[in-house]
């Protein structure tokens, strides 16, 4: 340990080590910088946070890592460091500390623990930032080990081990918010290279006649006079700090977000070329690019791909568009980077697909969580849809863990994972369809969609792209939660059931059975331990796990009807009996499939008398 405390306070002498070399070999990042740029590993690390004896301890740890070639995470280890680094120098400096060896003093560590509690953080920040002292033991800066990690995340979490999951977009509020996106698109679509050029136009008008002009007003009105080629169809506001470009690009990354179920790192990562459409029995079906953004052995980024709908093509290409003059004006300033890496770096970046204004106060040409995240409060506040009591009873249903966040006649404000979580749970519960048929009709790619995340192994391999396995698995999640849902409502709520399954739960419950009054915890992992299984079909539901869902549902043993579903089959009996009144009119002589229809119609009867709704009974004599 003394070893280490000395390279640490060694008063500069270690400040001329290389750290890192340029692509051609050449020294490039050296231990005294405040930043260095660890170009293998295609990541800069800054300590600019961090003072005095704390950075110095870091610096040693991220030393070590870089340094370590058995390791294969080192980006996720270096960020781990770094961000544990600053909270736990915050705490230590809040009781007066004055370097991380203040954890192993008992006295002092008390103190720090409440210290650090004070913070509210949540149980899953915490639990990443104690990595951190692992790191200070395992290289002996501490002799103070902390052997179980979940417990003392848990002491100083905010909330306790909860976590609170995505928040997933009722139908009537995701209706309005992805219809809109849909229609921002096509209305600007086709003008959007004279958005880019009007743009240009205002900005460097703009910024000539603010030298002339001491209000602000008068020089937009000057500038406003010089933009030449203005569509006449449509409104385009103009405006020097981009709020309009940013309502529009919310717009757009909602489309993108809406109908990929993509993480947003993943988002990021498409670009221009990342649009391709495959073949896939019979199907035409769009597909996305990018990189899988979560960390993977070696920290390499898979390439992965995500089934999507046409107007995603329309939306990249509008952002990719719109926003060239701001491109261009980035790439001018690349022009001044010297060093051949960092100029390389930084022209990567200015061909994201989402980039900042170069003229206002960001340095970084690539738009960061918080312009994305402006950019859709900003196109969410300009539909002004304010939550029903319907959507906030929705909203309770599908956030269990968020009920009462969402009152009525509020705006629901979006973050960039509900997305991902909507697209799940509507995958799941049938809705994606009703969403795909907004305005534009979308309704077939459902098939795609479905076919792709139910086979996604078989259709993968045949157009040669990797899956986003973790969408899959969230995907399976939402179908247990689901599952859960229905047999709750099944055992606890239902007031009647049809079917012999459900009139079997029924006598039950009438007994008073105790094992059919189970909560949702219990239920759930009925289900995740394959004890429970619930398939849907369009007139009920199957508890058999091997459902095929070609099975006779009228002599189904597995069979349970709630009311809703029994009111689905009010129209499927109106049908049967036109179909049978056809038969009969026309003089066919069919008797078996006569005799299947009256039955099936006499089935639906049944099931509709055991849920007490009204209906005219249906005889052979009767016609249509």
């Amino acid at each position: 340990m003394k070893e280490v405390l000395k390279f640490i306070d060694s008063n500069n002498i270690y400040d001329d080590l290389i750290v890192s070399f340029d692509t051609e070999g050449n020294p490039y990042s050296y231990y005294g910088s405040d930043k260095w740029y660890l170009w293998s590993l295609s990541f800069n690390v800054s300590f600019s946070r961090l003072s005095g004896t704390f950075q110095s301890t870091v610096k040693y740890l991220v030393h070590k890592v870089i340094s370590n070639d058995s390791l294969k995470s080192k980006k996720s280890a270096i960020k781990n460091i770094i961000e544990g680094a600053v909270i736990f120098e915050k705490c230590i400096t809040g009781c007066n500390g004055l370097s991380y060896d203040f954890i192993d003093d008992d006295e002092s560590f008390r103190r720090l623990l409440v210290e650090a509690k004070s913070k509210s953080l949540k149980f899953k920040t915490w639990k990443n930032n104690l990595v951190f002292l692992s790191h200070l033991h395992n290289a002996e800066v501490i002799t103070r080990e902390i052997k179980n990690y979940e417990e003392l995340a848990l002491y100083l979490s905010v909330s306790g081990a909860s976590v609170s999951q995505a928040v997933c977009i009722p139908e009537s509020i995701a209706s309005k918010y992805y219809g809109e996106a849909l229609s921002v698109i096509e209305t600007y679509y086709p003008y959007r290279n004279e958005i880019s050029s009007c743009y240009d136009d205002y900005v460097s008008e703009y910024l000539e006649s603010s030298k002339r002009y001491k209000s602000n007003i008068s020089a937009r009105r000057y500038a406003l006079k010089n933009v030449k080629q203005l569509p006449n169809n449509i409104d385009i506001q103009f405006d020097y700090s981009g709020s309009w470009l940013s309502w529009l690009r919310g717009a757009c990354y909602t489309v993108i977000a809406a109908f990929t179920g993509c993480r947003d790192g993943e988002i990021k990562s498409f670009d221009i070329d990342s649009y391709q459409e495959k073949k896939y029995a019979g199907m035409t079906v769009p597909v996305l690019h990018g990189l899988d953004t979560k960390p993977n052995a070696g920290g390499v980024a898979r390439h992965t791909s995500w089934v999507t709908i046409p107007s995603v093509k329309k939306a990249i290409l509008l952002l990719w568009d719109a926003f060239s003059f701001a491109r261009e004006k980035w790439r001018e300033k690349a022009d001044s980077i010297v060093h051949p890496d960092e100029r390389n770096a930084f022209l990567e970046k200015v061909d994201s697909l989402f980039v900042t204004l170069p003229y206002m106060r960001g340095h970084r040409p690539e738009a960061g969580k918080q312009s994305l995240a402006h950019s859709l409060n900003t196109f969410v506040k300009s539909i002004g849809y304010r939550a029903t009591k319907d959507d906030v009873q929705e909203f309770d249903l599908l956030n269990p863990s968020r009920k009462g966040e969402l009152k009525i006649g509020q705006m629901l404000k979006v973050h960039p994972h509900a997305f991902r979580r909507t697209f799940a749970v509507y995958l799941v519960r049938n809705k994606l369809a009703s969403l795909l048929d907004i305005k534009y009709q979308f309704k077939h790619m459902n098939i795609a969609m479905t076919s792709w995340y139910a086979n996604q192994a078989n259709i993968a391999s045949y157009v040669d792209m990797m899956i986003d396995q973790d969408l899959q698995d969230e995907i399976a999640g939402e179908n247990q939660n689901y599952m859960t849902d229905v047999f709750y409502h099944i055992y606890n709520e239902a007031e009647t059931l049809a079917g012999h399954e459900g009139k079997r739960i029924k006598n039950l419950r009438a007994e008073g059975d105790t094992r059919i009054y189970l909560n949702r915890e219990e239920i759930r992992k009925q289900v995740q331990d394959g004890r429970l299984s619930i398939v849907e079909h369009p007139g009920g539901y199957c508890t058999n796990p091997d459902c095929d869902r070609i099975c006779d549902m009228t002599t189904c043993q597995y069979k349970i009807v709630t009311k809703d579903k029994a009111k689905t089959l009010v129209n499927i009996r109106e049908k049967l009996i036109i179909k049978y009144n056809d038969i009969e009119s026309l003089g066919l002589d069919m008797p078996n499939v006569t005799s299947k229809l009256f039955y099936e119609i006499r089935a639906i009867e049944q099931v509709l008398s055991e849920h007490h709704l009204e209906y005219v009974a249906f005889n052979k004599k009767d016609t249509y």
